[in-house]
């Protein structure tokens, strides 16, 4: 009787350690789609293809603007900053451009 607990106890806690694990994992995924912080480099502009806009309003927890880079590289800044709306505009125009 005592190994059939013991067997079920280490089946009952490896589901646990398992579900813990599964928790975490779609929690770090969910994360690693947001900001959770700026950058505090200026990009210069030459380097950046487009940019997507992350609302607080939505999933997560801050305003910001994401910068994509001919390199595949994201960078999160602070769109109240002023080289970031620079930047923004200079982007619009340049999109623009190429969707005509």
């Amino acid at each position: 009787m005592t190994v059939f607990r013991s067997k079920s106890l280490a089946l009952v806690s490896m589901v646990g350690l398992l579900a813990l694990l599964l928790c975490g994992t779609s929690e770090a995924q969910s994360n690693q789609d947001c900001c959770l912080s700026y950058t505090k480099v200026r990009l210069p502009r030459w380097a950046l293809k487009g940019y997507t806009e992350q609302l607080s309003s939505e999933v997560c927890d801050i305003h910001a603007i994401i910068f994509h880079t001919y390199s595949g590289l994201n960078a999160c800044v602070n769109p109240r900053e002023g080289w970031v709306k620079k930047h923004l505009l200079f982007l619009s125009h340049k999109l623009k451009k190429m969707s005509m």
